[in-house]
């Protein structure tokens, strides 16, 4: 059957400025040349409004310019099309530039022809809208030809503008393609091309060759749909009516005189831009849908590039109209999904399928530009918050290291220090604290633009992105500075505005590498939980047996047990951060150092092993003296699980006397420490030796040993090597606070909260100190008794503050307050003081090389 139809095509040219290559790629317009009227039928010559019949035509010849055409002043030919030439003219009376249409010669004797010709002009003419060219004149020329006169239309046809707009996308750098910036505009002139062809089907009329090279753009951006030749009168539907549209009905010479009428089966139009059922031939199907199609195919080209269909022959572009699209338009070019979707939608085989007509389509595509519109004002407060957010964190990131810089500054400094000498710290600090500020105003005005961003558009992606980020930097910082309730808050806000892309993050989840020397101790393990405002091990679980690679666990802070034959178990705790991984890495190389399990006979039962790994060392908020907090390695380490008690130094400080070293043993001796009661604790009985006085308190041999210097501490740890042939000496701050703190940065042994039944400090009740076995919740992950109360414990590093070496000392002490007794608590003090919170606990190296 479609045989039967194509044998009745007939090939014309479309529009005078049609480009050739739409014209190669089939976009013909095709026309089907009616029979002539029924002789049978009478009918008498009427005027224009009527109808016109053929009449004798004088010999043509292409007039000159400058030359007359009728009463009009001839400017130029400015193209042929099928039925007609178009002239570029100047009506003498008023003065202006028209253009003329002037009917074929060999046109002139075709009935069909001469009627479609009348019937553009008087449909047109009764299109009152500025995107359609007003005919201003239908008459005959003295040669007996037709013609109209139209308002002249200057600029380009939508076919050049669409060639030059792509040409202009294609020739930009991958990197600098905007399809935003290249093509909304096309989108603007593509939707005034759809309201005259709404309000042409507000009239009842069809254009039946809506194509690129039919809408012209004028020179200041108006669009106008031209050549209305195939339109066709369908009359206003009832919905029309009952809107209240009073316009008259259009009516012309062909719709009264219903001979003219296109045939069923007869195609007309333009093979790439045609609906279906128009190029079946299906005109009683033929309704606003149609032209819709049409305009989704315009749309097509807009997205594209390229027509929805291209082939060798208007046959072959007809077949593949009747087939259906085979692609999408504009994916390569990055065109916004919801105008594919638009244009697919226009496109759909099925009339019904389509928007119903051109206004409900023009609606459609003017809520998307408003939408987009919106999109495009809430994207730009988003690049604007983009130029804030960086230079945000640039502010916070030097007011920090001016921060660790001042309080580096501060540290060499002693209390006493006159102020001329810490006003250059203190400026530093003063303006990490004006930069504070400052980023803190930047955030809150980024904050502010991504949320009037949302105010335009609600689901916006990148604003959520942004704030998301935003409040995730803020999260992590307050997680750094262990501020559980900003940290809960902050975590509320990034689940409101999480679009998928923080899951992992909020999840938390991170993974456990842990290896083992020797390999394959059991690993059981406890994750810490909360408990009366302690942190205490939970369930256990089995982890297998090392080595461990990529063993997920939930983020959160754990004590790892290990076990082997022959080995000490070993505690072991680890922090697993947001979406981190625990190595054991040591810096500077980029393999994991395995743990190494002392044999069972190697540790007495008051030394701890803490094993080489990253703990969290300072970052206390609320203490004064605290570093800032930071990540650093310790390798392993012996540490002493009490400070050194009075009976030992007594045994020290004899044992120097039977060397003969008194002098030795006076100078280190404690003599300074008294009891509560006032009396000496340190008395020299009748042999000359040093003796404590258990009348004051029967267990003060157990106590730690204070009012000893740093050099006296160093002194005893010397002895203790010799008499053991240990290497013992005063831990480092590093090693202290790790073996106090474990590996998560808790601010007491036991974590975060403090209440004085659990150390022995100001509020504890005993304004003493005690012995070293008392207050067991004073205990740290690994084992080390006493460090948030009781007495505070010399550390092995120098110092230099004021030209002078000092020393620090860390932990809390009987008669601390809370503060004091946080772990990242310190003083700094001369080698040569002595105080009765003060005394040590001894530590040495660990490793198979440093053993021997």
């Amino acid at each position: 059957m479609h045989a039967l139809i194509l044998l009745r095509w007939t090939c014309t040219m479309s529009h005078h400025d049609e480009n050739p290559a739409e014209l190669s790629a089939g976009a013909d317009t095709l026309t089907h040349a009616p029979e002539p009227p029924d002789p049978a039928q009478p009918s008498t010559p009427q005027p224009f409004e009527r109808r016109v019949m053929p009449g004798a035509v004088a010999p043509h010849n292409t007039p000159e310019v400058g030359q007359t055409i009728g009463r009009y002043i001839n400017l130029g030919l400015i193209g042929r099309g099928g039925s007609g030439e178009v002239y570029r003219v100047r009506d003498p009376t008023l003065n202006r530039r028209l253009v003329l249409k002037v009917i074929r010669p060999e046109r002139v004797e075709d009935p069909g022809a001469l009627a479609r010709f009348i019937d553009e002009a008087q449909l047109t003419s009764q299109l009152d809208h500025p995107g359609i060219v007003p005919v201003h004149e239908l008459g005959r020329l003295t040669d007996g030809r037709i013609f109209f006169a139209m308002r002249e239309v200057r600029g380009r046809t939508l076919s050049k503008v669409i060639a030059e707009r792509h040409a202009e996308f294609q020739a930009l750098p991958t990197a600098e393609r905007d399809w935003d910036r290249t093509f909304r505009s096309l989108i603007s002139i593509f939707l005034r091309a759809c309201e005259p062809i709404a309000y042409a089907h507000s009239r009842g009329i069809l254009h039946r060759d809506l194509k690129p090279s039919n809408i012209m753009v004028g020179d200041y951006g108006e669009v106008q749909v031209l050549d209305w030749g195939l339109a066709k009168i369908r009359g206003r539907s009832e919905e029309h009516h009952e809107l209240g549209h009073t316009e008259s009905e259009v009516t012309t010479d062909r719709n009264i005189e219903a001979i003219y009428e296109t045939h069923q089966g007869s195609i007309v139009g333009t093979p790439a831009f045609m609906s279906p059922e128009q190029a079946r031939g299906e005109h009683d199907r033929l309704g606003p849908t149609a032209d819709v199609y049409s305009l989704g195919a315009i749309l097509f080209k807009v997205l594209d590039g390229a027509p929805p269909f291209e082939g060798t022959s208007a046959t072959a572009i007809i077949l593949k109209v009747m087939a259906g699209l085979e692609r999408s338009p504009g994916e390569a070019q990055g065109a916004p999904a919801a105008l594919i979707d638009v244009c697919l939608r226009a496109m759909s085989p099925e009339p019904e399928h389509r928007p119903p007509d051109a206004a409900a389509l023009a609606t459609i595509i003017s809520d998307w530009r408003d939408g987009a519109n919106r999109r495009q004002q809430a994207l730009s407060l988003v690049t604007q918050a983009d130029e804030l957010i960086p230079r945000h964190s640039a502010l916070r990131e030097r007011a920090d290291r001016l921060r660790r810089e001042s309080r580096q500054r501060l540290d060499q400094l002693s209390h006493t220090a006159p102020v001329d000498t810490k006003r250059a710290a203190w400026e530093l600090e003063e303006e990490a604290l004006f930069l504070d500020r400052q980023a803190s105003a930047m955030r809150a005005q980024a904050v502010r633009h991504l949320e009037s961003a949302l105010v335009h558009v609600p689901d916006l992606g990148e604003a959520h992105d942004r704030l998301a980020g935003i409040y995730q930097h803020d999260h992590a910082r307050a997680e750094l500075e262990r501020d559980l309730t900003r940290a809960t808050s902050l975590e509320i806000f990034i689940r409101a505005h999480n679009t998928g892309r923080f899951d992992d993050y909020l999840s938390g989840n991170g993974q456990l590498n842990l290896l083992t020397d020797p390999p394959g101790a059991r690993v059981e393990i406890f994750r810490y939980v909360q408990k009366d405002r302690r942190l205490i091990p939970g369930l256990k679980r089995f982890l297998g047996f090392t080595p461990l690679i990529g063993t997920e666990l939930a983020m959160g802070s754990y004590l790892v047990v290990l076990n082997a034959a022959g080995r000490q178990p070993v505690r072991y705790p680890l922090v697993i951060e947001r979406q981190d991984r625990w190595t054991g890495i040591p810096p500077g190389t980029d393999r994991p150092r395995p743990i190494e399990l002392p044999f069972t006979d190697e540790l007495s039962e008051d030394e701890i092993y803490v094993p080489a790994g990253y703990f969290w060392q300072g970052g206390d908020p609320i203490v004064s003296s605290s570093p800032p907090r930071e990540v650093i390695w310790a390798d392993a380490f012996v540490i002493r699980r009490h400070p050194v008690t009075h009976g030992e130094y007594l045994t020290f400080l004899n044992d120097l006397i039977a060397q003969g070293r008194s002098d030795e043993a006076q100078t280190h001796a404690p003599g300074g420490s008294v009891h509560q009661s006032g009396g000496l604790i340190y008395l020299k009985d009748a042999m000359g030796n040093y003796a404590i006085d258990d009348t004051l308190a029967p267990d003060v041999a157990t106590w730690p040993v204070t009012n000893v210097s740093w050099h006296s501490a160093r002194a005893f740890a010397a002895w203790e090597s010799a008499r053991t042939f240990k290497p013992w000496r005063l831990p480092t701050e590093a090693e202290w606070e790790k073996a106090a703190r474990g590996v998560d940065g808790r601010f007491y042994p036991w974590g975060d909260f403090l209440d004085p039944t659990w150390c022995n400090m100001v509020h504890s009740g005993a304004q003493a100190p005690t012995t070293v076995e008392a207050f067991p919740d004073d205990e740290s992950p690994y084992g080390l008794r006493g460090a948030a109360g009781n007495s505070r414990d010399w550390c092995a590093d120098i110092i230099d503050t004021d030209d002078h070496p000092t020393h620090p000392h860390r932990g809390g002490f009987w008669f601390a307050t809370p503060e004091n007794c946080r772990l990242t608590s310190r003083e700094l003090r001369p080698g040569t003081s002595t105080s009765v919170g003060t005394g040590f606990r001894l530590a040495r190296d660990y490793g198979r090389s440093k053993r021997g």
